[in-house]
């Protein structure tokens, strides 16, 4: 041969991983080693390392095997990959942020000897208010980017612990992939829990929901999803 391979336990004292990582990445296809005749451990070409690092890269920014697996089999721009991801993860803060409110009025409630496994009002039309409404005119705000004025939507708690710059930022990283918008689908309350609320947006490659979670008629949590669209032709 007249090129030299690396050995990978070499490969994994160069990269500081483990055996065990790189032959999980080439099990799941996102790298490969050179067969040799009569060894029974991988080999790597100075090629295949350098492509190893930036694998090595790519997961210590978080991206899953199969989002590298994407990246590589279907030419996907690595900039919006990146930018998908992040949305992910600040939909994730949001979620977790939302969690941590939870967990605080539970303990609240306990703390004053409450029950916190009361059933919520019976009917929220009977405090003067229509969460689906109060969703729609929140729906509005959010599609005309106008997040301060989303912000007073939000309970105390949720905007103590997800002030406006995270959300706005995490609204525009959400909405950077979906190119142009096309339309308002539907907006609907959750059959197995009367004050979560669906409001269902179509944008040119993807559709996202905003899943809105009330408390009385402020929003509690709220959540930033994606959802593949149609074929076109076909039917919702």
């Amino acid at each position: 041969m007249d090129f030299k391979l690396f050995d990978i336990n070499e490969v994994c004292r160069m990269l500081g991983t483990t055996s065990r990582t790189l032959r999980f990445y080439e099990e799941k296809g996102i790298i490969t080693s050179t067969p040799v005749p009569f060894q029974t451990r991988r080999q790597y070409t100075p090629e295949q390392i350098e492509h190893i690092k930036k694998v090595l890269v790519l997961r210590s920014l978080g991206l899953p095997v199969r989002k590298i697996q994407e990246l590589q089999r279907k030419n996907v721009d690595l900039s919006a990959l990146i930018t998908e991801h992040k949305a992910e993860l600040l939909a994730s803060m949001v979620s977790k942020t939302k969690e941590l409110h939870l967990l605080d009025e539970a303990l609240s409630t306990l703390d004053r000897g409450g029950d916190i496994f009361l059933p919520e009002e019976p009917s929220q039309k009977a405090y003067g208010y229509d969460r689906i409404e109060i969703a729609k005119t929140f729906t509005d705000l959010f599609l005309a980017e106008n997040y301060e004025k989303c912000f007073p939507y939000f309970t105390e708690m949720l905007q103590k612990y997800m002030p406006l710059a995270v959300f706005e930022q995490a609204a525009i990283d959400t909405l950077k992939p979906l190119g142009g918008f096309v339309r308002k689908s539907k907006i609907e309350q959750d059959p197995q829990s009367k004050n979560v609320i669906y409001s269902y947006l179509e944008y040119e490659k993807l559709g996202m929901y905003l899943k809105m979670v009330f408390h009385k008629d402020r929003i509690h949590g709220i959540w930033l999803n994606y959802y593949p669209l149609p074929q076109k032709g076909g039917t919702r």
